[in-house]
């Protein structure tokens, strides 16, 4: 298994344009997403990454919602070093941003920092093991999008949420098209792994929630009897009074 971290900086796509078909897999990922918006609860919703303005989020009840970019958007700032204080929102999306950061650990443990206890994140990735996954064997799409991206599967992500303390609470496939020719194309095998093997999605969503931790341990249910000791003076007495039975 590779690293998360690389050495190499990686530039993520400023828009869904430079995707291919990226208007296509927009509308398929904000469909995926109309499902969980009405489910998220809160006050505040930080959407992370250049992607993230495009996606529709009116079906959220939280409405003041922030968009955080390293080059624009509401908020200007770092991924991995985000301009909020610590628990301050309800909900966090990261629409393909682990696939194309450097340091997506570093991503992940800023967005648990920010989250409040009960908060969710929403995770949208490219599956590596999938039709998409196909363009990794060739050298001529390695470099460009999304194969030049990192691509993390849905298991390694649910270990990373669950190395922080979260509970996973949907994990949804969204897309089967292997992105290398139009997504009309082909649309039979893309129905039958639909069907039949779902763990295969080119895309998947993970949304996860941030459990409280208790603040006070647990108390063990076993406890050691101990001798009860009324009066100590009483106790003296007796001991006195066993040592003149003695002699």
């Amino acid at each position: 298994m590779r690293p998360a971290y690389s050495h190499n900086a990686i530039t993520p796509p400023a828009n869904w344009q430079q995707l291919p078909w990226g208007d296509w897999l927009c509308q398929q990922i904000s469909a995926g997403l109309d499902n969980w918006w009405p489910k998220l609860f809160g006050y505040h919703m930080v959407k992370l990454g250049p992607l993230a303005p495009e996606l529709n989020s009116r079906l959220c009840s939280i409405r003041h919602q922030m968009v955080i970019t390293a080059s624009g958007g509401d908020l200007w700032g770092d991924l991995d070093d985000l301009p909020l204080q610590c628990r301050s929102v309800d909900a966090c999306l990261l629409p393909l941003v682990m696939d194309f950061h450097q340091d997506p650990h570093g991503v992940m443990r800023e967005a648990d920092r920010v989250l409040v206890e009960g908060g969710h994140m929403v995770v949208v990735g490219f599956n590596p093991v999938s039709p998409v996954g196909m363009g990794l064997l060739s050298p001529t799409c390695r470099q460009r999008y999304p194969w030049n991206g990192r691509m993390f599967t849905p298991n390694r992500i649910k270990d990373w949420l669950g190395l922080l303390g979260y509970q996973i609470v949907g994990h949804e496939p969204l897309v089967y098209s292997s992105l290398l020719w139009s997504p009309d194309r082909f649309l039979w095998p893309q129905q039958w792994m639909a069907q039949q093997t779902p763990s295969l999605a080119s895309v998947y969503l993970i949304v996860a929630r941030k459990l409280a931790v208790p603040l006070t341990p647990a108390r063990p249910l076993w406890r050691p009897k101990k001798r009860l000791i009324t009066s100590p003076a009483a106790m003296g007495r007796e001991a006195v009074g066993q040592r003149r039975d003695s002699r």
